[in-house]
């Protein structure tokens, strides 16, 4: 039971699923839209209750005074929470592993940082049809992976014989990426990828519905 309340509430409001919560989350962040400060807001206290959900809680906190919703640097449609520290800067979180409570994985990250390119040149070739339900007027357009990414990466990690990267840099939008001293182990991966990668356009409620790669 106890597990269950500390997934569940947020302050004094309880959630049955964690779907649920993000759904309250992102029903906030829209209705407040951009903002410097969330100090002196009615959720100020719903949000510092989130961010005690991290999985890098209480280290990555240390120097907070405040939040922010700001513009993603990468795809500006979509809003953000940011740190605001004592010096002034600010720091990003991730208010979706706030709900799952599990940490990223660097490493994968930096093999989608990789392959960005790739994703965006045949997202810009593409008419915007779902490939499984043909919608033309959905609200939101992913671009997928026929053979699920995680087996594409699964399959390359059994074949390739270098030791994968463990130190990784920082993008303009706070993503994992490949140092340059591990160019050509991410050469080969961006190799393998476009090799073995078969894209499709599908709407987001097609994308999030399908089934997750077992292995």
């Amino acid at each position: 039971m106890l597990l269950f309340y500390s997934i569940m509430d947020i302050g004094t409001i309880h959630f049955t699923t964690k779907k649920q919560l993000e759904q309250y989350i992102k029903h906030i962040i829209s209705t407040i839209g951009r903002c410097s400060s969330l100090l002196h807001s009615e959720h100020y206290p719903f949000f510092l209750e989130l961010l005690q959900r991290h999985p890098r809680y209480p280290e990555k906190f240390q120097n907070m005074i405040d939040i922010s919703i700001q513009p993603n640097i990468i795809t500006p449609q979509y809003l953000e929470l940011r740190l605001i520290n004592t010096d002034g800067t600010t720091d990003d979180i991730s208010w979706k592993q706030c709900v799952s409570g599990k940490p990223r994985n660097p490493f994968h990250s930096a093999l989608r940082v990789a392959v960005d390119d790739q994703i965006l040149s045949f997202r810009q070739s593409q008419s915007m049809i779902c490939a499984i339900c043909n919608i033309v007027d959905a609200n939101e357009y992913h671009v997928d992976h026929v053979m699920h990414f995680e087996q594409i990466k699964y399959d390359f990690l059994q074949i390739n014989q270098s030791t994968p990267p463990t130190v990784f840099q920082n993008t303009r939008d706070n993503r994992k990426a490949f140092t340059e001293d591990d160019k050509e182990y991410e050469n080969q991966w961006k190799l393998y990828h476009k090799t073995h990668a078969t894209l499709r356009i599908l709407c987001r409620s097609c994308n999030l519905t399908r089934p997750k790669w077992k292995k």
